[in-house]
């Protein structure tokens, strides 16, 4: 920069050189005041690009800390599926340690019956069809038991071109939460076969949500058809 302004100078001063005395003492004043600019300028723009910088790292430490504080887990996976960094949360979930978990992709610890989901969100993102998404599916735990989790996440896009970079996920373990439903169903399921097994008729009130319930043998006795 120093070296472009002398010779800035140094242009401007020998092409005065054939003027008069007071001619030259105008251009040199002129002279030193365009170096005077161009040095207040160039002072301004590293500032500038310090600043921008030093906000920049600011704001990665920001995310970096709120990622690895986080209670449920974070990851960045990138558009081929290649895991990009986690947190320690989302890597106990699966009971790998963070260097194991970061050198899989999402399609490896995955469910193979809940790939699809996650091949049709890439494509859409990709694609530019939605920016964001929510769903459930099965992660693989590292001994290749299933755990039931909650995406939600967006799309990185560069800021120029749009393009999208990389995916950031919140994954939530839901697994207690889906077996409860699952022992839920099977138990409902059980009663009503045993209920239409024995031939009884039986019915149920709800006293928290108001409602009845009668089983198909006790609509039947009382001489109405389903539905009424």
């Amino acid at each position: 920069m120093a070296v472009g302004l002398v010779a800035a100078a140094a242009s401007i001063l020998s092409s005065r050189l054939d003027l008069g005395a007071e001619t030259l003492k105008l251009s040199l004043q002129v002279s030193d005041a365009m170096i005077a600019a161009s040095l207040f300028l160039a002072a301004f723009f590293i500032r500038q690009i310090v600043d921008d910088r030093r906000q920049i790292a600011e704001s990665e430490q920001r995310f970096r800390r709120a990622m690895e504080d986080s209670a449920i887990g974070v990851a960045i996976v990138g558009l081929d599926g290649r895991i990009v960094q986690t947190n320690p949360a989302f890597a106990a979930m699966l009971d790998y340690s963070r260097e194991e978990i970061e050198a899989k992709t999402f399609f490896q610890i995955t469910h193979p019956d809940d790939l699809q989901i996650g091949r049709d969100t890439m494509v859409s993102l990709k694609e530019g069809k939605i920016d964001s998404f929510h769903f459930e599916k099965r992660y693989l735990r590292k001994d290749g038991t299933p755990v039931w989790a909650q995406l939600a996440g967006s799309v990185i896009r560069d800021e120029e071109s749009g393009r999208p970079l990389y995916l950031v996920s919140q994954i939530e373990d839901i697994d207690a939460r889906k077996k409860s439903e699952a022992r839920i169903a099977e138990a409902e399921t059980r009663w009503n076969f045993a209920l239409a097994s024995a031939g009884q008729g039986v019915w149920d009130f709800n006293l928290r949500k108001g409602g009845t319930t009668y089983s198909a043998t006790w609509v039947k006795m009382l001489g109405y058809a389903d539905g009424e």
